[in-house]
């Protein structure tokens, strides 16, 4: 039987650090401006797609990791997890470009 402890751990891992980026985009958003909010939220989505699109074109162009004997059931759960990431994205940037821009508001008055 395989020990998953080690999987347990990185899930724990990464559950304390979304709280973590959770908490601090809070606070961080809550330093900024209204007329900057949209901008701010904007500039760090863009880090991060291009940051999992680095992972992603490392994730399938490293040689012997879907090679193994569960290279299929490794190949459907990076497809699955790669979709998930742009059904996310997808729905982040209706939900952006439906937002009004503050900006635009303030220069109206």
């Amino acid at each position: 039987m395989k020990d998953h402890s080690s999987h347990l751990q990185i899930l724990g891992q990464l559950a304390r650090e979304y709280e973590q980026k959770y908490s601090e985009l809070q606070a961080f958003l809550g330093q900024t401006p209204a007329t900057k909010t949209l901008f701010q939220i904007r500039a760090l989505s863009e880090r991060s797609t291009d940051r999992f699109r680095s992972a992603q074109i490392a994730l399938f162009s490293e040689p012997g990791l879907l090679d193994a004997s569960g290279r299929e059931n490794a190949m459907m759960a990076a497809t699955a997890m790669c979709r998930a990431f742009d059904e996310m994205r997808i729905l982040f940037q209706f939900l952006v470009e439906s937002c009004p821009d503050r900006s635009a508001e303030e220069n109206d008055k």
